[in-house]
């Protein structure tokens, strides 16, 4: 926002240096970006950010400028005499388009002398760069650089029907007054007469009712446009003026009035002419008349760390147009908050951000300690800790991916539904939040292979998205993958549960998975909850992901494993007697899982029983089809003594007999 320094003057007292007011604005959270001296004025370029709208005139600035220097702000008076006609029998105004336009005022001046502007008007426009151009619509520049609201001034002449029609084009096309000319589409705002379009809403003027040397009668517009619209037709066509930036910044709805009496008095003074009576205002009111909040003093003083006396804040709200009025019983200012700060300031917050934003920031207190409160993990960040520790010892290295994933990969690995996607005006490409972590990790996995890396260890912790009975929900997995053998992968798993509970026994067995090969997928199971799945990813899962080779994988459910958390570890003396191991080869049906086999042999209950481990299984020579033989190791030991090899044959026959009963086994060797 350019200013001039004497056409500031004219709203506050300030007789400081143009370096005091720097320093003001830089206080007041507004740095200036430009200081140029031009002939007996200075220019300043302050920088606003896009919620001080307010600030985008030069009274807004002022009333900075007033709070921070205990000044008094002065707005201008607007005084204009009026004839017989009335507005409202001069030009009629239609609204279609009330939710982009929520209001519209129209003023009527007849008469007037367009001509040169005096020269303090000229010299205060050319400051802020701004070039001349008549007398008419100078005003309409000088009144929002004062104000901050947009003006425009038609001729009224060469408004047919004398209406005013606000509308989305038609994909129409109009020539601007920079003399460019676009087709606008249907998304265009357009003010229009009865033969179609005379200016680009809130951004730029056409041609066709522009006020010339000729013009003898004014139609003089304020309205309150949204800013959206606003900002995304000025980019797209590439129309951006000092209108559209305020416009898109949200304009005071509240002063369009205001600023309409003001510059139609400029008009009656420097252009001459009879004003028509009142106004027309086409307004859909979607705001109450008065908005207002409550600031508690101990709250200030609390945020703050100043004990501000009532007083002090009451002086700087009112300052900045707040109407604050204290009550010494609850110890609360009431603020009634100004039209022109509803866009940014309705909170007990905002008042205290706008008191000490005023007293100055360099006046917190500090404190040259810094007390810091150290919390214990709580059990995910312990259980991610564990995790993250046992996996990286077992050779596995942690990935962090982006939360979306490519639009078809969904599908691959849903069990069922519609996934969660965001709109493809937001992301191009990759809207849908992945469902499971594995599209992330074959990604990277990818992306190894085509580098040249062989080996490609990875595991990642994240969040997955879904829906569930319609509402979307979230789930915090982990996922690993391997190009190594799935024993590996099994390994490394058995690995972080027991990281989290040592005595936890992980049993995998084979299940249907929807990614997996055909007697590729398996669960885990630890005790009787199933907190995950792996296998070998399938065909077409590979070809999708552009893999040369299978890869194994597994996703389990990291908030089971948090689950696990809290049992308290029980210490047993170390066994001081030898142990005996038996290792058997048993010959049975194929479609006998060693899952089974297991169950089986723990359920005989043997005291000194102390491992059963899978060691192999064969198929071939000596074994008929239909067959395997299974390898396994049963370790047996005494707490209280020497074990006999005696003792240890019976409780193998007592296996074996198990075996053969349940499934037919036969001994192959011992």
């Amino acid at each position: 926002m350019k200013i001039s320094l004497n056409w500031l003057k004219d709203y506050v007292d300030f007789n400081g240096s143009v370096a005091e007011l720097e320093d003001i604005f830089m206080r007041a959270g507004m740095p200036v970006e430009e200081v140029k001296q031009v002939g007996d004025d200075w220019m300043l370029d302050v920088e606003v950010t896009s919620n001080r709208g307010d600030c985008l005139g030069h009274i807004g600035l002022a009333r900075e400028v007033a709070a921070a220097t205990g000044s008094e702000l002065k707005v201008p008076s607007v005084e204009f005499k009026t004839g017989t006609k009335t507005a409202d029998s001069l030009v009629k105004v239609v609204n279609q388009s009330k939710g982009q336009c929520k209001r519209y005022t129209a003023r009527v001046i007849e008469g007037v002398k367009v001509g040169p502007s005096p020269d303090w008007m000229q010299k205060r426009l050319e400051t802020i760069g701004l070039r001349s151009v008549n007398n008419a619509v100078d005003i309409t520049n000088y009144v929002m650089m004062e104000v901050g609201q947009p003006l425009h001034a038609f001729d009224y002449n060469k408004v047919a029907g004398a209406t005013i029609i606000v509308r989305h084009s038609e994909n129409e096309q109009m020539q601007m007054i920079d003399h460019s000319s676009h087709k606008f589409d249907t998304d265009s705002l357009f003010i229009c007469d009865e033969n179609g379009p005379v200016a680009l809403a809130g951004i730029m003027g056409g041609c066709a009712s522009e006020v010339s040397d000729v013009t003898a009668n004014v139609l003089l517009e304020s309205a309150w446009f949204n800013p959206l619209s606003i900002r995304r037709t000025a980019r797209k066509y590439v129309l951006s003026s000092d209108s559209s930036y305020r416009f898109e910044r949200n304009v005071d709805i509240w002063g369009a009035d205001w600023a309409s009496r003001r510059a139609i008095s400029l008009l009656q003074q420097l252009c001459g002419g009879t004003i028509a009576a009142g106004m027309v205002d086409n307004w859909e009111k979607d705001q109450p008349e008065t908005v207002s909040t409550t600031l508690r003093m101990s709250r200030l003083n609390m945020l703050t760390g100043i004990k501000f006396e009532p007083q002090r804040a009451v002086d700087i709200l009112s300052s900045l147009g707040f109407a604050p009025s204290y009550n010494s019983q609850t110890d609360a200012i009431a603020c009634q908050i100004p039209s022109w700060r509803r866009g940014d300031a309705t909170r007990e917050a905002d008042m205290i951000e706008e008191i000490i934003r005023i007293h100055g920031f360099a006046h917190i207190p500090t404190d040259e300690k810094i007390h810091i409160k150290v919390k214990q993990p709580d059990m995910f960040q312990k259980t991610r800790r564990q995790i993250c520790t046992a996996l990286n010892g077992v050779g596995y290295f942690e990935t962090i991916s982006v939360s979306f994933i490519d639009d078809g990969q969904w599908q691959l690995f849903a069990a069922a539904g519609e996934p969660i996607s965001v709109l493809n005006q937001t992301r191009r490409a990759n809207n849908t939040l992945r469902p499971s972590l594995l599209p992330s990790l074959l990604t990277i996995a990818r992306t190894n292979q085509d580098a040249g890396n062989g080996r490609c260890n990875i595991f990642e912790i994240a969040t997955t998205y879904q829906k569930n009975a319609g509402k979307t929900g979230e789930a915090s997995r982990l996922a690993l993958l391997t190009n190594g053998d799935f024993r590996y992968l099994r390994g490394a798993v058995e690995q972080c549960v027991r990281a989290i509970d040592k005595r936890a026994e992980v049993v995998c067995r084979p299940a249907s998975v929807k990614w997996a090969g055909a007697d590729a997928g398996a669960e885990f199971v630890v005790g009787d909850k199933v907190i995950g799945y792996a296998g070998l990813i399938a065909d077409n899962v590979k070809t999708a992901f552009g893999l040369d080779k299978a890869v194994a994988v597994a996703e389990l459910d990291f908030t089971a494993l948090t689950a696990m958390q809290g049992r308290v570890p029980t210490c047993q003396p170390i066994l001081r007697f030898p142990a005996i191991v038996r290792d058997l080869s048993l010959v049975l049906e194929e479609g006998i899982s060693w899952s089974e086999v297991e169950q089986a042999i723990r359920s005989a209950n043997i005291e000194d029983m102390r491992e059963v481990n899978f060691v192999d299984i064969y198929r071939g020579k000596g074994i008929d089809k239909g067959m395997k033989s299974l390898t396994l190791s049963i370790t047996f030991k005494k707490a209280d003594g020497t074990l006999t090899h005696e003792t240890a044959e019976d409780y193998q026959a007592k296996v074996l007999n198990i075996l053969k009963d349940k499934f037919k086994a036969e001994l192959r060797a011992v």
